[in-house]
């Protein structure tokens, strides 16, 4: 490795622009109220300046880099030295004030050098909510203030990652790869809002993809003949219009009514992926959300709560969970304020949004009900019923299939008479999937809890649950039922 002083004056001029950017964000209000809608609940009150949110995007780059390398010591160490320059520039101190070029290109050389790359990656500079953890957040919160910086960090992020892609002026086809997947995060930033949780749709989802994983979903033969027969319909008008003939009218907008854990979140994912593919939404993507990402405790705070996360949908879906929860408050509840929000941008963006509401069926009509707006805009309804045994005991089967185990013919007679007793037994909260999940682990802590002390312990006896496993099938019910009714 050779750091040269024209590399290195490259890298200070960098760093100062940067510097001076930084500078000028960290004196803006707004932008500070980005960070901390972003910033994860146990990190709020730490006082975040611009320079730990760019180290955080710059060990990303880095990490990202070196996980195209079999082994860490074949990074090149100019790549190591970019990540230290900048880290140190962006603490205030300049290493190429501070050592002479000799020095320089000894520092990759000693042992501490490598310890302080390991400090920097275990370093904390800014730590985001889940649906950032593999974002750049410097273009979300810049895109999301509308700030004129953008382009000047987004075009820095870039050229960062390029001087690491470059340290050695030969760039593979992984490299070439890479760039392009950093360039994209970073112009194209999630939007992403607390209380909210964010499902893309993958660059190479179609809609032949997205209707055979609707094929295969356990149960649910109502609902997928449903969503087959609206695809079909949709399809059609888009021939027609194509065409130039007239073509119904097309509101997108459902609702999704039946108890947790019956699939409804899934298929609303499925349904913006559909819509996508059909020419209908721009993204396709899913925000689920509830009252919570909704509603605010204090006057004038809705109206910009709920705005923020219906502009992150546009383009795609909004998923509200137990929507009825909105009027729940009564006349006077912010809740109202949230629900005139939401209708405005339904009218404003009716070519390019969708809203699902969902919830216990009862509670949905009456919540459809409280407003003529919510009457006239959501027209097309979804029963989803709770899962019959055998629907149930095919949806542990996949979890342990996943999971890598196998039931005996013993352990699943046991466990579908449990299943049995439970649908028997099921009220309007029971949790359906969810419980099922529940039970699983449940099951396979029992596993553990038989097999560790045999020896050896072969391959067979890991994957195997058998009737031992499965636990007493009156207390497990009774359990279960108590379980659910407390939720």
């Amino acid at each position: 490795m050779e750091i040269s002083s024209s590399f290195l004056e490259l890298l200070k001029k960098e760093g100062d622009k940067v510097i001076a950017i930084c500078h000028d964000l960290n004196t803006n209000n707004e932008l500070k109220n980005a960070i901390y809608s972003i910033v994860d609940d146990h990190y709020s009150g730490v006082q975040y300046k611009a320079e730990h949110i760019l180290l955080h995007d710059i060990v990303k780059i880095y990490e990202g880099y070196i996980g195209l390398f079999s082994d860490d010591s074949k990074v090149p160490l100019k790549v190591k030295f970019i990540l230290v320059y900048f880290y140190e520039k962006l603490q205030g101190r300049d290493l190429s004030i501070s050592y002479d070029l000799t020095k320089l290109n000894e520092l990759p050389l000693s042992s501490q050098f490598n310890k302080n790359i390991n400090t920097i990656r275990n370093t904390s500079f800014f730590e985001p909510i889940v649906g950032m953890k593999s974002e750049f957040v410097f273009p979300v919160i810049l895109k999301k203030t509308k700030n004129e910086h953008t382009l000047r960090i987004n075009s820095f992020i870039n050229r960062v990652t390029f001087l690491m892609v470059n340290a050695d002026h030969t760039i593979t086809d992984k490299e070439r790869v890479f760039l392009t997947q950093v360039s994209n995060k970073v112009n194209n930033p999630k939007r992403v809002v607390k209380k909210a949780k964010y499902n893309e749709v993958l660059d190479n989802d179609t809609l032949e993809i997205v209707l055979s994983e609707l094929d295969e979903l356990i149960g649910l033969s109502a609902i997928k003949k449903n969503i087959q027969d609206l695809t079909n319909f949709l399809n059609i008008q888009k021939i027609r219009e194509e065409k130039g003939l007239k073509t119904s009218n097309n509101s997108l907008h459902a609702v999704f009514m039946g108890p947790p854990g019956t699939g409804k979140t899934t298929v609303a994912r499925m349904l913006g992926r559909i819509y996508k593919h059909l020419g209908y939404l721009e993204k396709g993507h899913l925000i689920e959300t509830d009252r919570s990402g909704l509603v605010a405790g204090y006057v004038g705070q809705t109206a910009i709560k709920a705005d923020e996360i219906i502009k992150s949908a546009i383009g795609g879906v909004l998923f509200i969970d137990e929507a009825y929860a909105l009027t729940s408050g009564g006349l006077n509840d912010f809740g109202t304020e949230a629900i005139e929000v939401l209708l405005k941008r339904m009218e404003d963006h009716r070519d390019n949004l969708v809203i699902v509401v969902a919830g216990y069926p009862d509670e949905m009509q009456g919540f459809i009900q409280t407003n003529p707006g919510l009457q006239s805009r959501f027209n097309r309804y979804f029963e989803f019923d709770h899962f019959t045994a055998e629907a149930l005991l095919d949806i542990f089967r996949l979890f342990a299939k996943k999971a890598d185990f196998v039931l005996t013919k013993d352990a699943e007679e046991k466990l579908l008479e449990i299943l049995d007793r439970l649908y028997e037994k099921r009220h309007r909260s029971f949790g359906n999937a969810r419980t099922i999940r529940n039970l699983f682990e449940k099951i396979i802590e029992r596993q553990a809890n038989r097999i560790v002390t045999i020896t050896p312990i072969t391959e067979e006896i890991l994957i195997t649950l058998t009737e031992d496993d499965i636990p007493e099938i009156l207390k497990t019910v009774k359990e279960i039922i108590l379980f659910d009714e407390d939720e």
